[in-house]
């Protein structure tokens, strides 16, 4: 009796054993998956600081290329906007080649393209005719101009404050002209993927990646054509003048001009390794330039001339930076107002991270 008393006490202590070992396995494997977060979480911040650095890095880099040029016209072949890949220029160690090299920690990416903002529609300027030509949906137009004029009556599709006030969270009608591009998204009718479609990389050719499906970013439909976002067509900042030298095509065929003449700028402005003469035989420096220009009416002559500018004040930088080994990265997006006779360095009005 004693005996099997003492076996039962002995399996009981032995079953206590066992659950409190598994119970501080348990809490070891739960402290040891603990810290493994805490650490990669402390390894992906200072990543992330060292990403935003970088692309702050590469847009000190993009800022004091538009510093320099001093031309009297601006033009997409030009060193702002052409420019070889940083990591073949040596700005930074960590942007090497090596993937195995910098502290250990892997390599990093960096990139920049610099857009023309003056090359774009100026939505402050233009009217509903100029924005359907561009693509614009009726619903979007009358969603514009409601959050812009300054009263509360509603057109058909817009949009006034009731609207907005049922939005979560709520916000009130503007009623004011943007100021901003980026108020799009604000309004009815536009969507963030209207304000920035396919053009991942915003240099108006259609990448692979860009014609992928959703194998890759950004999404797009594949369908062979590259759709580009309002962030690549519009435009808030200048005085409602394009920029004859770096507008896109769908911009230009925005203007009253005659058939043909949209392909008569941009082969005339057109100017790569494979291109004869200088830059300067490729760009518009002047009303002179434009009246030189064959196949043009005289009507297309002055509507150029009074709808087009040759230099520009605005410029819209995007920066991408990325760590290869853990594909964490960083987007900085700044709107900068090039000095006044090309003299210091460009205002900043815009710094934007994403993320």
């Amino acid at each position: 009796m004693k005996g099997g008393s003492f076996e039962r006490r002995r399996g009981s202590l032995l079953v206590a054993v066992l659950f409190v070992m598994s119970v501080l396995s348990l809490a070891a494997v739960s402290f040891a998956y603990r810290s493994a977060l805490c650490r990669r979480s402390v390894r992906d911040r200072c990543l992330i600081r060292q990403l935003r650095l970088q692309a702050e890095s590469a847009a000190r880099i993009a800022l004091a290329r538009l510093a320099e040029d001093v031309n009297d016209f601006d033009h997409p072949a030009e060193p702002w906007r052409m420019h070889g890949a940083l990591a073949a220029e040596d700005w930074l160690a960590a942007w090497g080649p090596d993937d195995s090299g910098w502290a250990s920690g892997g390599r990093f990416e960096a990139d920049y393209v610099v857009i023309d903002e003056e090359g774009k529609l100026n939505v402050r300027y233009a009217s509903g005719e100029d924005l359907r030509k561009l693509g614009m949906t009726p619903g979007a137009i009358a969603g514009l101009f409601d959050w812009i004029d300054g009263d509360d009556a509603t057109a058909s599709e817009g949009a006034e404050t009731p609207y907005y006030l049922g939005r979560s969270p709520p916000y009130r009608c503007k009623n004011a002209p943007l100021e901003l591009l980026e108020e799009l998204v604000l309004i009815r009718g536009f969507s963030p993927s209207d304000y920035w479609e396919e053009d991942a990389d915003h240099d108006g050719v259609l990448d692979p990646n860009e014609n992928d499906g959703g194998l890759s970013a950004p999404d797009d439909d594949a369908d062979g054509r590259l759709r580009q976002g309002w962030v690549d067509l519009l435009t808030c900042a200048g005085d409602g003048r394009i920029n004859l030298n770096s507008a896109p095509p769908a911009v230009l065929e925005t203007l009253p001009l005659s058939d043909g003449a949209v392909r008569q700028i941009v082969g005339f402005r057109a100017f790569d390794e494979r291109s004869s003469g200088q830059l300067t035989d490729h760009a518009f420096r002047s009303a002179e330039d434009i009246d030189q220009l064959q196949g043009l009416t005289d009507a297309d002559r002055e509507v150029l001339k009074r709808a087009g500018k040759f230099r520009s004040e605005f410029f819209r930088i995007f920066v991408r930076t990325r760590h290869v080994m853990t594909d964490l990265h960083v987007e900085l997006e700044v709107l900068a107002r090039r000095a006044e006779g090309g003299s210091g360095p460009p205002e900043i009005l815009l710094w934007t991270f994403r993320p």
